[in-house]
């Protein structure tokens, strides 16, 4: 069988750079081992995106590509996302083989890098501690998926077979119940003395550091325990070898998923609602080789970009989902708020967001309270310019006309879109070109107008910038 030009290997990005780092250094070691030029890329937060990483592999003359997703779970980012893209990319380049590999899962090798994980920590004990008194934490990231969050449970099942620990539980980081503080306080509350929390985490990054910082403060509150944070995956040997069993499998068109615990297939118990997504009655998530049958992608530009949005945002669909709760604002030590760090997964974000504007619409304010009041026009103004820079990325401009603060687009269609978005959210925006413009007034408040407006403009232009560019004609 021939092997492919290149190896598309695709992670969930990061913006801290210690994580990008180490994703780099591993895509390295995958090339290595295998013999095959991989080219790593992102679907979110850093360079180059999935549609990039794909052109840069044609342009070196590949045609034919392995795409590996390097995530634990079967999640939308699986099942939809990068499906999507890979469609896109088979019409784009029409003479390109693309397989796609299944996500990694609880293999044998993983669960087996856990267990050294954990032995590891276990080392670094403050003394000794019997087995019947040490517990495990398996640690996953958390989604909106059932079918991958069961993987956590497996996967802990798995590390709690023949090990002898007499408690191996699980729980998420986020978007799932139940989380770390509680798991650890349950797990303390049955007298154990010793409990290892395990990160089910392929790389560093923010999650990882907020696990040890949430384990931290159980600490601080049970002196008479002992808590202990495990690595996370890393670069280890036994996680190559999960990947190359992903790709192998891909190689030679066994990629696999089960569809019975897809929540875009079946509707599933709570996720009724779920992100208000398009339900398809005959898909397996593009692992059928070159011709994926992930999505309907033959109506042209509109029908795909339609199977992407979610109702609200189309228009035709009148859906009432539960959004997630809204984010309590996070501050950095200068004691400003770090719209950056609020909402763990923009993808979630985008799709089940925050609550939009409550009440009445968002509108703009009478340009005579701006002012009356400079100073605290001012400083909204201030605010709202840096959140709206730190969750896009885009230049922001100041109107000559009080009450408005301008983001520039990338294109007069991107501030087409986010505008008709935006105003579907309950907050007024206008459009000067590609410059999309936003109400400030000097009453606005941290928790409430401003906090509004950067939720509003940063699920926005994560949908557009990470699902939607992908499907356009080029």
């Amino acid at each position: 069988m021939t092997g492919p030009d290149r190896i598309l290997l695709i992670g969930h990005g990061s913006r801290d750079l210690e994580a990008i780092a180490e994703y780099r250094d591993f895509a390295q070691l995958l090339a290595q081992e295998l013999g095959i030029p991989v080219q790593p890329c992102f679907l979110e937060f850093a360079d180059p995106p999935i549609a990039e990483g794909l052109r840069l592999c044609v342009e070196a003359g590949a045609r034919d590509i392995v795409a590996l997703p390097l995530f634990l779970g079967p999640a939308g980012h699986q099942k939809n996302d990068v499906p999507a893209i890979l469609n896109w990319a088979r019409e784009e380049w029409p003479e390109l083989t693309i397989r796609y590999g299944a996500p990694l899962g609880p293999q044998i090798p993983l669960i087996q890098v856990l267990a050294q994980r954990a032995q590891e920590a276990l080392e670094r004990g403050a003394g000794p501690v019997s087995p019947q008194e040490t517990g495990l934490l398996l640690v996953g990231r958390g989604s909106r998926d059932p079918d991958s969050n069961s993987d956590v449970a497996k996967a802990a099942r798995l590390l709690y077979e023949g090990r002898g620990f007499p408690w191996v539980d699980f729980c998420f980081y986020s978007l799932a119940t139940p989380q770390v503080p509680e798991s650890l306080e349950r797990l303390l509350a049955t007298g154990l003395r010793r409990v290892i929390v395990l990160p089910y985490l392929l790389f560093t990054g923010r999650i990882r550091q907020r696990i040890q910082e949430q384990a931290q403060a159980v600490q601080a509150a049970h002196p008479e325990a002992e808590i202990l944070v495990a690595d996370h995956l890393g670069l280890h040997p036994g996680v190559i070898q999960a990947v190359t069993q992903r790709y192998q499998e891909a190689l030679e068109g066994r990629a696999a998923m089960s569809c019975d615990l897809c929540k875009y297939r079946v509707q599933m118990a709570g996720f009724e609602a779920e992100l208000g997504l398009p339900q398809f009655s005959d898909h397996h998530h593009g692992l059928r080789g070159v011709h994926g049958h992930g999505h309907s992608h033959d109506h042209g530009l509109a029908a795909r970009m339609a199977a992407l949005l979610p109702p609200r945002y189309q228009g035709e669909t009148e859906v009432s989902p539960e959004p997630m709760g809204a984010a309590g604002l996070v501050f950095d030590q200068k004691g400003r708020v770090a719209w950056d760090r609020i909402w763990e997964d923009f993808c979630d974000l985008a799709l089940a967001g925050g609550p939009p504007h409550r009440g009445e619409l968002l509108e703009p304010v009478d340009p005579a309270r701006c002012q009356a009041n400079p100073e605290g026009y001012r400083q909204v103004l201030a605010e709202v310019e840096r959140g709206l820079r730190m969750v896009t990325g885009l230049e922001v401009v100041r109107s000559e006309a009080p009450g408005w603060i301008g983001l520039v687009c990338d294109s007069q269609e991107m501030a087409i879109w986010l505008l008709r978005a935006i105003v579907v959210e309950n907050v007024f925006a206008r459009r000067e070109g590609t410059v999309l413009y936003l109400p400030v007034g000097p009453d606005f408040t941290l928790a409430g107008e401003i906090k509004n407006i950067v939720t509003v403009v940063a699920k926005t232009h994560h949908y557009w910038q990470e699902h939607l560019q992908a499907v356009q004609l080029s």
